[in-house]
């Protein structure tokens, strides 16, 4: 069989798992498996922990990721019947991990309940519950407050989950 040479990178091509989002000389922007799927999650608290501490006693693999915020750390497990993500931003200060369900449930403060006492912590190592930027009376933007120039004025659209989080973090849209 003969060997297929692939030739290198263009010398101007960016990394492709760094901004600008698509304005740089690299024709591929790359995304993680983390920023693909966490949209679908249901934010329903942080630990005003890091991540490591949790996986220890549950015997879970960290693993390192990226999303279109920062670095990451991440753990995704099933336990009594939820299934969880909890992850920490490498820029986010105080520590504070956000806690996940990756299937949207009605319960989640018995999720999140049910982690504490596996997991042996307190009340005293949540440093939220539920989503911190969700006001139940303002669980729309508009496309033009969104500034989105592809939709039309006034057109009531869902608030992005990552627009949402990047608020809670401070962190500019």
């Amino acid at each position: 069989m003969t060997e297929i040479e692939v030739p290198g990178p263009e010398p101007d091509w960016q990394p492709a798992t760094q901004p600008s989002y698509y304005t740089g000389k690299n024709p591929a922007y790359q995304y993680s498996v983390w920023e693909h799927h966490a949209p679908l999650f249901q934010m329903i608290g942080g630990l005003a922990l890091p991540v490591q501490p949790v996986a220890q006693r549950l015997r879970l693999h960290v693993e390192r990721s990226w999303d279109g915020l920062d670095d990451l750390d991440v753990v995704l497990f099933r336990l009594k019947g939820f299934s969880f993500a909890i992850s920490k931003h490498d820029g986010i200060q105080p520590a504070v991990s956000c806690v996940w369900l990756t299937q949207p449930h009605e319960q989640a403060d018995k999720a999140l309940d049910a982690l504490l006492e596996v997991v042996g912590i307190g009340e005293d190592a949540v440093a939220f519950r539920g989503d911190p930027d969700e006001d139940p009376a303002e669980r729309t933007d508009t496309a033009h407050d969104a500034g989105s120039p592809d939709e039309a004025p006034d057109v009531t659209v869902p608030t992005s989950l990552w627009a949402r989080f990047r608020r809670a973090i401070g962190r500019p849209q």
